[in-house]
This record gives C-alpha cells, sequence and structure tokens, in this order.
C-alpha cells in the first residue's frame, strides 16, 4: 500500500481497533495514515496460510462482540462480512464424561439435568440474570470512562450519564457489584452443586490470565462471556467466512474509501515528542513522518516502555511497568488429513460439536493447581483446552476432504522456570496432541502439519507484549477508568497529541472496535476544542 504527503494523524499499528480509529478519523474529515509492520493488516485478526493450502488465525479466531454500529458504519455486510453461526459448545471432563450446552434452553436444561436436577431448574434463571446484567453495562463499551477526579467537563457529564444508568438499573447494582468483586469459584457455588456445570461455566475466567477460578474478580468473565453472546444483546459468537481476517480486509478497505492511508511494512521504531507533545514518529528505516496527533494500537507496555522517546512522568512510567500482561494461552493451528470424532458419538460426517467450540476441561479447583503452577513458570501438561473446526463451517479453509483444527491452550505462562519456550515448545505441542489423543484418539495420526504458537511466539510474531491476547489481564483494578493506569483511561496519555486505541484500553480485549471507536471520537473532540484548521 502506498504512501501520500503530509498527515493530520498518524496511527501505529493496523490491528482491527487502529482500522476502526483510521475510518472514523477519516470520515470525520482528518487525513490519517495507518502504519502497519506486517504485509497484511490485522494486527491479532488475521487469516495465514500456516501450511500448504491451510489457512487459520494465529490470533483471534471466532467473531461475537463487535459493536452493532461498527457493522453499520462500516458497512460490514454489504462489503461481504458472512457470519456462520457457532454450533453448541461440548465439554469433556478427564473422565470421558462430556454435556453440551447451546443457545436452545431445552436443549441445555435437558443435558444438565443428567448431572443435577436442581442446576436445571436454577440454571435459567442464572442465565436470564447474566444477560440482564450484561444488557446493563454493555452501552459503557460505546462510551469514554470518566476520571473519578473530575479533570473536566466531560468527566462530570460522564458520571452523569453514568447515574442515570445507575438509577434505571438500580435493582441489579448489588449483584453487579458483588459479580466484579467476587472470584467465579465463589459466585458459581452460590447457584450450583455440579462441579462439571461450574466448570463448563467458569473456565473463561483463565483465559489470558494466570489467575485461577478462586481469585477474586474474576466472576467478571461471566458477564464478558454474557456480553459477548446474543442474549446479552451481541451478535452471539460466529466463525468469518474466509477466515478473521476477512473482518480486517474489508475494515481497512472502508478507512481507505474515506481517504485514510494504509501503509503495510511500516514498522515504527519510535514515537517523537518535543517538550511534552508528540511530533510524529520514525521508522525502522528512518524514515521519519511528522503529525501533531498519533494513536498508538500497540498495548500500553510496548508503546510507553518501548516506543515513546521522553517526556513521560516517573509515576506514569511506574504504573505502567506494574500494569499485569503476562499472558498465559499457547496457540496451536493443525492441519488434518480427516476429521476427528468422539468416541460414542455419531462419525457419520460432521457432527453439532464440530460446529461449535468443544472444550477439554477439569473441575475448577484443578484449573487453580494448573493456574498456580503456571504462576510458578511450569507449564500445566494437560491445562484446558479449547478446539474447534473452523473449515467444518468454511471449507475454502483447507484443501478438499481435509481440515483445519485451532487449539487454545491454558496455564502456559509466558514466562517460564528454568527453561526456555524454544526448548520447550516442541515436546509442550507434542504432550497436547497426546492429551487429545485421549479424547479423540484419531487426531493424532490425522495431523499433517502443526504451527505452534507459545505466548513468546505470539509476543514475537504479533508484537504483544508477554503473549497477552487482550493487551493485559482484564481484572477489576485494570478495567473501566483504571485502564490501562489511573488518571489515563480516556484514551488520552501524558503526552499531549498521543493517544491509545488498542485493547489496553477500556473496554478491554476481543474484537469489538469500540476502543478504536471510542479514541476516535476523543480525538475529534479535542481538535474541535482547539479549533484547529483540521478539515479538508
Amino acid at each position: 500500500m502506498g504512501s501520500s504527503g503530509e498527515r493530520d494523524v498518524l496511527i501505529v499499528g493496523g490491528g482491527h481497533n487502529g482500522l476502526v480509529a483510521a475510518f472514523y478519523l477519516a470520515r470525520a474529515g482528518l487525513r490519517p495514515t495507518v502504519l502497519e509492520r506486517r504485509a497484511i493488516v490485522g494486527g491479532a485478526c488475521v487469516t495465514e496460510e500456516f501450511a500448504p493450502g491451510f489457512r487459520a488465525s494465529p490470533g483471534a479466531y471466532v467473531l461475537s462482540m463487535l459493536r452493532p454500529a461498527i457493522w453499520h458504519d462500516m458497512r460490514l455486510v454489504a462489503r461481504g462480512l458472512r457470519l456462520e453461526p457457532s454450533g453448541p459448545s461440548l465439554t469433556v471432563f478427564p473422565d470421558g464424561s462430556r454435556f453440551s450446552l447451546s443457545d436452545d434452553d431445552g436443549d441445555s436444561r435437558a443435558a444438565i439435568e443428567r448431572l443435577s436436577k436442581k442446576d436445571a431448574a436454577v440454571y435459567p434463571r442464572f442465565q436470564a440474570r447474566l444477560a440482564r446484567m450484561a444488557q446493563a453495562v454493555l452501552p459503557l463499551s460505546d462510551t469514554s470512562p470518566p476520571d473519578p477526579g473530575l479533570r473536566s467537563a466531560g468527566d462530570v457529564r460522564g458520571f452523569t450519564e453514568l447515574g442515570r444508568l445507575a438509577w434505571r438499573h438500580r435493582k441489579l447494582l448489588p449483584e453487579i457489584a458483588f459479580l466484579f468483586a467476587t472470584s467465579v469459584t465463589t459466585y458459581l457455588n452460590e447457584s450450583f452443586e455440579s462441579e462439571e456445570l461450574k466448570s463448563a461455566l467458569g473456565w473463561e475466567s483463565i483465559s489470558n490470565t494466570l489467575a485461577g477460578p478462586s481469585t477474586p474478580g474474576t466472576a467478571y468473565g461471566l458477564l464478558h462471556e454474557a456480553a459477548s453472546g446474543s442474549a446479552g444483546g451481541g451478535l452471539g459468537w460466529g466463525f468469518v467466512r474466509g477466515g478473521m481476517g476477512r473482518v480486517t480486509e474489508l475494515m481497512a478497505e472502508a478507512a481507505a474509501e474515506h481517504g485514510a492511508i494504509i501503509r503495510t511494512d511500516a514498522e515504527v521504531e519510535g514515537i517523537m515528542t518535543a517538550s511534552g507533545r508528540v511530533v510524529g514518529v520514525r521508522l525502522t528505516t528512518g524514515e521519519e513522518l511528522r503529525a501533531p496527533t498519533v494513536l498508538s494500537n500497540a498495548d500500553p507496555k510496548r508503546t510507553f516502555l518501548g516506543l515513546v522517546d521522553d517526556g513521560l512522568p516517573d509515576e506514569f512510567t511506574a504504573s505502567v511497568r506494574a500494569y499485569r500482561c503476562e499472558g498465559a494461552s499457547m496457540k496451536i493451528n493443525l492441519a488434518l488429513s480427516s476429521l476427528p470424532f468422539v468416541p460414542g458419538l455419531p462419525s457419520d460426517g460432521p457432527q453439532p460439536y464440530h460446529r461449535g467450540l468443544i472444550q477439554i476441561t477439569k473441575p475448577l479447583p484443578d484449573l487453580d493447581a494448573d493456574q498456580a503452577q503456571a504462576r510458578r513458570g511450569e507449564p500445566a501438561e494437560a491445562g484446558h483446552i479449547e478446539l474447534c473446526f473452523p473449515s467444518v463451517l468454511d471449507p475454502s479453509l483447507a484443501p478438499e476432504g481435509q481440515y483445519v483444527a485451532t487449539l487454545g491452550v491454558r496455564s502456559q505462562p509466558h514466562s517460564l522456570a528454568g527453561t526456555t519456550w524454544d526448548e520447550l515448545r516442541e515436546p509442550a505441542a507434542d504432550r497436547v496432541i497426546e492429551h487429545l489423543g485421549r479424547f479423540m484418539p484419531d487426531l493424532p495420526g490425522a495431523v499433517l502439519h502443526r504451527q505452534v504458537l507459545t505466548p513468546l511466539d505470539l509476543e514475537r510474531k504479533l508484537y504483544l507484549t508477554g503473549g497477552h491476547h487482550m493487551h493485559g489481564d482484564m481484572s477489576p483494578d485494570q478495567m473501566l477508568f483504571l485502564r490501562p493506569v489511573r488518571g489515563y483511561a480516556a484514551y488520552r496519555t501524558p503526552i499531549r497529541g498521543l493517544y491509545l486505541c488498542g485493547a489496553g484500553t477500556h473496554p478491554g480485549g476481543g474484537v469489538t472496535g469500540a476502543n478504536g471507536r471510542n479514541a476516535a471520537r476523543e480525538v475529534i473532540h479535542d481538535l474541535k476544542r482547539r479549533r484547529r484548521p483540521w478539515a479538508n
């Protein structure tokens, strides 16, 4: 992609939030340039060939949380984005027992009833309560979090709106507050007796973090999960035709139509400042690009500890250093000669579980033990595995008659004790495949090729500090007006003219686009306030 003359705004990184920000800035009349390190846009939301004829994403692999306004404004459906709804979620336990949850309340209740009649009766009320809470907090995703210090009139307006929202949902506030403060284990123990059901609902609390299910604050993961699905007002889980890279391809197309310039193979080496203000960026080629406004789609640690030249207050830098951003997931993409099956279930072609997500898991106390082991720098040998077969829904991702499987393996810490991921990568992947063979015996023999991405590989390939998919833990002390650090949650930074727009800002990770849209709105607001002649 090409270049042009002087621009109003430079955006570091062409991940989905950077592209969304570019679209809204360009639509407002600004002239943004997106600078992407790799040869393709998308960041962690891409589709790449990992073996001849086999394509998958090294990062995000399902779509669920993209905000409705972005679907509409970028005309993604009209541009050709197609979403295949995910099938039911099959949960499998160490002893081989299993059950399935789906969007069909009747089917889910029947499956739970085999575990516990009491839990089956409680489950619909539990899900309805989570959905109501998700609907209450979901509007916050589309707003900038106000600073409790009331530093501006915007903060006062923000808290006024929050007050209205709180009043409207006042009966839910005690429950929402408890959900943010307690552990997922405690929260689920209040409602259910089945260890299998509690694990199926609570495993998400350990995704992209080293915290265990019994860690206070992890119950928020239930709310995040509910907000992702259609019950919480979202679009539901789904697989994108053409892979997740199709999303960012079309976002780039929409931004370019409005005048954004997108440069690939343009790695930013530093963000240049002078007298406390941003003045541009420097590429690894030595090229310097000047602009009065810069947005960084990189994570907070990479931005402030690696890219910014100078001008950051010591206390701010200390807070960024303390920001928790150690990933704990290994990603594996498999090229398969045939489709593996779960013993005891039909094997006459793709089954419903092949169209959804399969969780190879264990009781919550065991997940706590795995996470404790990971915090010591020791990867869990049989950690939780999320498995899906995207090529069942989209055959274009694999050669005819062959398949792609994508695995997410939890409790795999970025920082290891006594070894390195370069030494451990292949032995760890061998153990994962062997473990999967206990539940799908024909899978190991069907593997033609594999792509193994440890947290270190994700850091190297996708420039995710610590290999953290979410640009940092999504825990109560790193959410809302505390994300990434207190005092700087509204996308602005201590450097005038420098903004953050990635997942390290409110509302956090996931392919939502909200971070980029909200950041663009703040940039436009600031430029209007200064009455700069920025419009074309």
